[in-house]
């Protein structure tokens, strides 16, 4: 069955036991990724969560559908989640074929496929199953993030303006998982609720920070993909002191490796690296680094990129160790291959 991305989180858990299989898919990583945790937030609870890749299921396309109808250690419920960085999802057609073939039940899987198109024979599939659900999460346009955020804003008690709601669509560059974090700063600096209700004044982004905050989280990304780890080593101290979210971090810097992914194709087809970055739809603070980081970086670097990047966010979540010091030794083993490949 086919949703819309805003539709899909409701459809899920209006009847969760009915689905089997769950496919997040297109050109938006970080959507895909940020609805993904919202399906499974009430599951979260109180079940066992398994994260798979293309590598558990690559040998045998029976083992998706095992895991799915495997006990945990304790018998408690489980669910899966498979993540399929950009062409991996062709390979893994034949498990989820067999999973959705399959009379056992199990346990919910949900997928991240990234760059996969609902064209595919695989999508196909998934929309004619009735136990399967799939949305394709597309860029976002200036005017639907403002639009969310203003529902957002709503549902945390703010009564938010169309200016401002725009003004934060412009901060997180569209990014609703960096735009919500705003909505919710701002709500919780005004202890609004639904139940009591405020309306934020016009200068509450520059009073939070929210372009600041922003700006800090490029600095640290640009010294690491620039292999400048005296400056990626202040930078970190500095962030120490005053705080930053490491999950906003990823998610802008999945955004930035995107960018610099398709960047890097443009090169790779005969594309001069100054006017590639130097063209009009890049920020023109960023353009002197997409060019220090497309010398740097060729594409199947920067593929790899993004996949650890990804499986940073599933190991702050399971490993125990504090966020910080992941990420840091992270971007710290990021600017050392960058220096080293300069």
């Amino acid at each position: 069955m086919k949703v819309k991305p805003e539709d899909i989180v409701r459809r899920f858990h209006a009847d969760p036991n009915h689905f089997r299989l769950v496919l997040l898919c297109g050109p938006n990583v970080t959507r895909c990724q940020a609805l993904v945790e919202e399906l499974v937030q009430p599951l979260a609870q109180s079940a066992e969560r398994v994260d798979l890749t293309i590598t558990d299921i690559n040998d045998s396309p029976a083992r998706l559908n095992d895991e799915a109808n495997s006990a945990s250690l304790f018998g408690d419920k489980r669910y899966l989640v498979l993540r399929l960085n950009s062409g991996e999802a062709v390979r893994a057609t034949a498990a989820i074929d067999n999973l959705l073939a399959s009379e056992a039940g199990g346990d919910p899987v949900f997928v991240i496929a990234p760059g996969m198109g609902d064209k595919t024979a695989l999508a196909k599939t998934i929309i004619a199953a009735s136990d399967g659900l799939i949305a394709t999460c597309y860029e976002t346009t200036p005017q639907q993030a403002a639009a969310a955020i203003g529902a957002m804003a709503k549902d945390e008690g703010l009564q938010l303006g169309r200016d401002m709601a725009q003004e934060i669509a412009a901060l997180t560059s569209n990014d609703l998982v960096l735009a919500r974090m705003e909505v919710e700063k701002i709500a919780l600096y005004l202890d609004a609720s639904p139940e009591n209700p405020k309306t934020p004044e016009p200068d509450i982004l520059l009073l939070l920070g929210a372009e600041n905050d922003e700006e800090d989280i490029s600095l640290l990304i640009n010294a690491a993909l620039n292999g400048d780890a005296p400056r990626l080593a202040q930078e970190i101290a500095a962030t120490r002191a005053q705080g930053i979210s490491e999950i906003g971090l990823i998610r802008v810097m999945l955004r930035h490796l995107t960018k610099l992914a398709e960047l890097r194709s443009k090169v790779d087809k005969g594309g001069n690296v100054d006017s590639v970055a130097g063209h009009p739809s890049v920020f023109f603070k960023d353009q002197k680094h997409f060019k220090r980081q497309l010398r740097i970086w060729p594409s199947a670097h920067i593929s790899r990129l993004i996949e650890r990047v990804l499986q940073l966010e599933i190991t702050m979540k399971s490993s125990g160790q504090p966020d910080h010091v992941l990420l840091e030794e992270e971007l710290l083993l990021i600017a050392r291959k960058a220096a080293s490949s300069r």
